[in-house]
């Protein structure tokens, strides 16, 4: 290849990240669009912890940050399902948290995960695939056959992420 198809490259790398720049919140957003979720019964099942420096923080639930998942887990996954929490970062249990936006996988190019990404939420989605590969044999997968790692998750969100997203 001659400098001409390197400069191409090059072109399409920058225009590439300025379109992922572009589609960043500007601001802080609430995780829950309106469309998604009722607002008001969101405040009402937040829980209100004291954080080591007094001040008042908000967490989040499970059945508030992947409400879509947390109806899934409670009626049983079935072989879809199975399929997209193990192939499917995007659309997984940890993907809709990041609001399915493959953001948290750095818009699936690995040099963009330090910057617009997380690392521990990839190893997350990684730990959720592992355990729904490994109980292949059962049918319907439940929320108790994820539930520690379901609690850590959730202990990582509120702790890294809280209200960024």
């Amino acid at each position: 290849m001659g400098p001409k198809y390197n400069n191409h490259y090059s072109i399409c790398i920058q225009l590439y990240i300025m379109k992922i720049r572009n589609s960043l919140p500007k601001n802080t957003f609430s995780h829950r669009t309106s469309n998604n979720i009722n607002k008001a019964g969101l405040k009402e099942n937040k829980h209100v912890e004291l954080a080591s420096k007094g001040v008042v923080t908000e967490s989040i639930t499970f059945n508030e940050l992947c409400p879509i998942w947390s109806k899934k887990l409670s009626l049983g996954l079935d072989r879809l399902d199975k399929f997209m929490i193990e192939q499917d970062s995007k659309y997984c249990i940890v993907g809709e948290a990041w609001k399915f936006s493959g953001r948290y996988n750095g818009y699936y190019l690995a040099f963009l995960i330090p910057f617009v990404g997380c690392w521990s939420c990839i190893k997350y989605a990684h730990k959720f695939a592992k355990i729904s590969k490994n109980t292949s044999k059962k049918e319907n997968l439940t929320r108790t056959d994820f539930e520690p790692l379901i609690e850590y998750f959730i202990k990582h969100w509120n702790e890294k992420h809280g209200n960024k997203i």
